[in-house]
């Protein structure tokens, strides 16, 4: 009989190796620890399961569910390629909402992050968050009222005309039974 081979055999797709307590490389690349939550860190499966997609992002997110390993890549909050998702300020957003409850997770810090593109800043972007929110009546550092609370208040005036204005007409209308013909 022939011997069946055992198919438990695991593919290393990444170089991990421990430099420090709390720094690593990846594919020689290097990373420090900044979190390692219920010892979600793991160099074996880091090996597994890395992604070379992954290079490109200021933070790696490791999390655990059913034992399986997911990443998630984050960007510094003053990236250009950063959406409101991968930014790593919403990186509570994301243990809260995507990863199971009090699951083990790690972060990764990469140490030599891509110099940031000057010129580029993307301060007033469309999206409301926590930071970016200024409150009508709110005055910014130079003293002046921001240009969107002039908008609010436009928009409030505009509101409050259309609910003063009242309707005379009534509209009546019979309930009819079925099979009963208008008159």
């Amino acid at each position: 009989m022939q011997d069946v081979e055992d198919k438990t055999a695991v593919v290393k797709v990444a170089d991990v190796i421990k430099l420090a307590d709390n720094l690593i490389t990846i594919n020689k690349t290097q990373y420090r620890i900044v979190e390692d939550h219920d010892g979600g860190f793991s160099e074996e499966r880091i090996e597994e399961r890395y992604n070379d997609v992954l290079d490109k992002y200021d933070y790696i997110v490791g999390d655990w569910g059913y034992d399986q390993l997911r990443f998630k890549g984050f960007y510094e909050d003053n990236r250009k390629e950063s959406t409101l998702d991968n930014r790593i300020s919403h990186l509570e957003d994301y243990l809260l909402e995507y990863c199971n409850f009090g699951c083990a997770y790690f972060v990764l810090e990469k140490v030599k992050k891509a110099p940031l593109k000057s010129g580029h800043h993307r301060t007033n972007h469309r999206f409301r968050t926590r930071n970016n929110h200024v409150k009508p009546g709110n005055k910014t550092k130079t003293g002046a009222k921001t240009h969107k609370n002039n908008n609010n208040q436009h928009k409030k005036n505009r509101l409050s005309k259309r609910h003063n204005t009242k309707t005379t007409a009534k509209k009546t209308f019979k309930i009819r039974k079925i099979g009963e013909k208008n008159k």
